[in-house]
């Protein structure tokens, strides 16, 4: 089997960078080399002026993929603009369908070239996608919108999950279970309309325990002046500012709980860091996330069920037989497991 892997510069060499997709590249990549693969790595540069994307579609246009029996684009940037031969199986993996559904929610400041880049750019790398012969979708609710909201044919997708990293995986007895003094919730992430912070911040300025704090990690981009704002009138909240992947598994662990508010998720890795690490999930109940990925949270209905839920957790500590079934479950998101998978959609489509 003759396999090609588009990704971008540098992400089939670079691990830890703390983006889902690029890790997705990297690990995937690693593990197929063990694999009875013939495995082709194809890094897509930037040129000059056009940016990463359209550059992605100018050096694909030249590139001849005659002679392999499998072209697999590891993320909707990288798509291929036409099939130059029809014998070789194009296959894409689609992370997350929700920039081309709510695209308001990614721009971020609203700067031309950040609507071009979401409006268009994504979105054309998206539906070009569309048109590859199978499709790996990282979750449930992705291969769902796939068929249901782009009518993709569901004989030609597959779910592939992505792993987590072995860093989240430590001993058992170094977690900590029962109530604190000094509880601390906690949240790492983006703080983009789609994360739905303002919930979080809401619910937990309901709580009215002064030995509590909610720490508030991410780069000051987005909805971050708006964000703080609306908690600066409450000295518990603060802003941590981006964090480290070197400092994430600390950082979890600092935390009583976790809050993850988001309104859609392609996948949600986030949750599953969390609670491999034993720490107590939360999001919001009417969120669209993969049914895989929530599975063992805590799902708050509005801002006041939210801080009901950390009061409890507070008061209470977390179970100790649902926080091992959350540890195990999160633990079993393996990328070997990923790789294996991946490995039986090519059988699949060589049949």
């Amino acid at each position: 089997m003759k396999v090609v892997l588009i990704g971008s510069k540098g992400d089939f060499e670079i691990e830890n960078k703390g983006l889902g997709i690029q890790t997705y590249m990297y690990e995937l990549a690693n593990r197929l080399k063990t694999q009875n693969v013939d495995l082709h790595l194809v890094e897509a540069g930037k040129l000059p002026i056009i940016g990463n994307s359209l550059s992605y579609f100018v050096i694909n246009s030249f590139r001849n993929f005659n002679g392999y029996d499998i072209i697999h684009s590891l993320d909707v940037k990288l798509f291929l603009p036409f099939r130059k031969n029809t014998k070789t199986i194009w296959i894409a993996t689609i992370h997350d369908f929700w920039p081309i559904l709510y695209p308001d929610a990614y721009i971020g400041e609203k700067t031309l070239k950040n609507i071009i880049y979401i409006k268009y750019v994504v979105k054309l790398g998206l539906l070009s996608s569309l048109k590859a012969d199978f499709l790996i979708a990282n979750s449930s609710l992705t291969k769902q919108t796939a068929i249901e909201k782009f009518g993709y044919d569901k004989n030609r997708i597959k779910v592939v999950n992505s792993g987590l990293n072995e860093k989240f995986i430590i001993p058992i007895q170094t977690h900590k279970s029962k109530k604190s003094n000094n509880f601390k919730v906690g949240y790492i992430g983006a703080f983009r309309p789609n994360k739905n912070l303002e919930f979080a911040i809401e619910s937990f300025k309901k709580t009215r325990d002064k030995n509590m704090s909610f720490e508030i990690y991410g780069a000051k981009t987005f909805d971050y002046k708006k964000l703080f704002i609306q908690s600066h009138t409450d000295k518990r909240i603060s802003f941590k500012g981006f964090l480290d992947e070197k400092n994430k598994v600390n950082t979890y662990m600092s935390f009583d709980c976790f809050v993850f508010p988001s309104l859609y998720e392609g996948f949600g890795l986030p949750i599953l860091e969390a609670q491999a690490l034993g720490i107590p999930v939360i999001i919001y109940k009417n969120a669209l996330i993969p049914r895989e990925v929530r599975k063992y949270c805590f799902e708050a209905e509005s801002p006041e069920h939210m801080a009901q839920i950390i009061e409890n957790l507070k008061e209470n500590g977390y179970n100790e037989k649902e926080r091992k079934k959350a540890m195990e479950y999160a633990r079993s998101f393996t990328w070997e497991k990923t790789a294996k998978e991946t490995l039986e959609a090519y059988e699949k489509v060589l049949r």
